[in-house]
């Protein structure tokens, strides 16, 4: 199994149990195709996105994992943000469905040939998707919602984060009885 990837494909030896290999946008349902074919891996267990916004790209990952749950390989893919199409993986695995649905919801990434590209959690969502990380939630959340306004514990966060962590490291330095 590893010896076919390993003649065919520059392959990243990430842990023992965990390789992977980058491709391009055209490259990747051949790619997928010949793995599925001249390995055991045979499951798509993971569909995932990180925006790099810096980079105007979007990376998805797509974790592949052998018959005996024993080995898992993810494939990389740099897709520019701007033109978020990919092909959908729906024909050769049919959880890649469900998967697509929600990056397309969350990052709004189109999947060509996958019909059910239609609210998914979010129903009749019209803002950026909430996973890009140009999405303000904060600005987002006080637009739409007042149910926090004038409650005592409406506070912000990151202001309190930063008052426990000093009052924690002031009793630290503090000692016990002074």
């Amino acid at each position: 199994m590893m010896s076919y990837l390993e003649e065919h494909y520059e392959l990243i030896h990430k842990t023992p149990r965990l390789f992977a290999l980058h491709v391009t946008r055209e490259q990747l349902l051949d790619t997928l195709h010949q793995i599925t074919t001249h390995t055991s891996f045979d499951t798509l267990s993971q569909l995932t996105c990180t925006d790099w916004i810096e980079e105007e790209r979007f990376e998805l990952g797509y974790m592949l994992t052998n018959a005996l749950r024993s080995h898992n390989l993810m494939l990389k893919c740099s897709i520019a943000r701007d033109k978020v199409t990919m092909p959908s993986l729906a024909l050769l695995f049919a959880q890649a469905e469900v998967m697509e649905r929600e990056l397309h919801e969350m990052f709004g990434i189109g999947f060509e040939g996958n019909e059910t590209l239609y609210d998914f959690a979010l129903e009749g969502w019209c803002d950026i998707p909430p996973m890009r990380r140009e999405f303000d939630t904060l600005a987002y959340v006080n637009a739409h919602y007042d149910f926090r306004e004038g409650r005592e514990d409406n506070l912000d966060v990151k202001e309190e984060i930063k008052k426990r962590k000093a009052a924690a490291k002031s009793a630290k330095e503090t000692p016990s009885g002074a």
